[in-house]
């Protein structure tokens, strides 16, 4: 697929939309169909549903991998496409389940987000994710990460990852099934985290596990490319429709009463 152009505006306000987006890879198959959503500058907003129902789909659009075929996705209220990319990307943090450490010392991957990050502020971090003991006692902030983050836990590695975007404060923060493949405590704390930051930034939460999207102030659930139910979890549930199916089923599995 060819480059997706960008413009020279700058990014003025964080919230993000969806206006009736169609979007095809080969140009033949709609994966996404009118798809219309609202992602404020403060809150956590929640896209779920069964694998292969688009919401990779409206990440890569999000940030701006890809372009609407038909509709447009707006950061307050331009055009995506009419942004600077090194001026939106300044107000964007993704953090997915393969987000990347770089091959270098813990302090060099943190200056990688925030070249002013202080060691105070660095500790700081890795206190919120729980990772400051094993730190201090595995070589402090001179530690080098190997390639593939090789020495570390897929629970380690993860929460080093929403450490190191915590410290680069951007405005948007999208979690792209970022407890996926990762130990239960490690999970709870990861979501703690996103819990806090949406009190203040615009938090975007994309995962297979509905528990995780129960606190989220608005939840998208969608099928095959489109969104058929939106609301608070309750409302959802309420509702008894494909979300409450859903959430019901994978609790029952996850309790062993399926």
């Amino acid at each position: 697929m060819p480059e997706p152009e960008w413009g020279s505006e700058k990014v003025e306000k964080c919230d993000l939309c969806l206006k009736n987006v169609t979007f095809s890879y080969d140009g033949k198959r709609d994966v996404l169909k009118n798809v219309s959503m609202t992602f404020p500058a403060k809150g956590m907003t929640a896209i779920v549903g069964e694998s292969g129902c688009g919401k990779s789909t409206v990440v890569n659009l999000i940030i701006g991998a890809h372009r609407a075929k038909e509709g447009e996705v707006t950061v307050g209220g331009k055009p995506l496409n009419s942004l600077n990319r090194e001026d939106y990307y300044g107000h964007l943090a993704v953090v997915s389940y393969n987000t990347y450490i770089f091959n270098a010392s813990i302090k060099e991957n943190f200056r990688l987000a925030n070249k002013d990050v202080t060691e105070d502020e660095i500790y700081a971090a890795l206190e919120k994710v729980n990772l400051r003991e094993f730190i201090e006692e595995n070589g402090g902030l001179d530690k080098v990460i190997t390639e593939d983050a090789a020495n570390l836990s897929g629970g380690q590695k993860q929460r080093l990852a929403l450490a190191v975007n915590l410290v680069s404060d951007k405005d948007i923060f999208v979690f792209d099934e970022a407890t996926s493949n990762i130990d239960v405590e490690s999970e709870a704390i990861i979501m703690q985290n996103i819990r806090a930051l949406a009190n203040k930034k615009s938090v975007i939460v994309i995962s297979h596990r509905l528990a995780n999207v129960v606190p989220a102030d608005a939840v998208y659930y969608m099928e095959d490319g489109e969104v058929k139910e939106c609301g608070t979890h309750d409302g959802l549930m309420s509702e008894r429709k494909g979300y409450e199916r859903l959430f019901t089923t994978q609790k029952q599995l996850e309790e062993g009463t399926l």
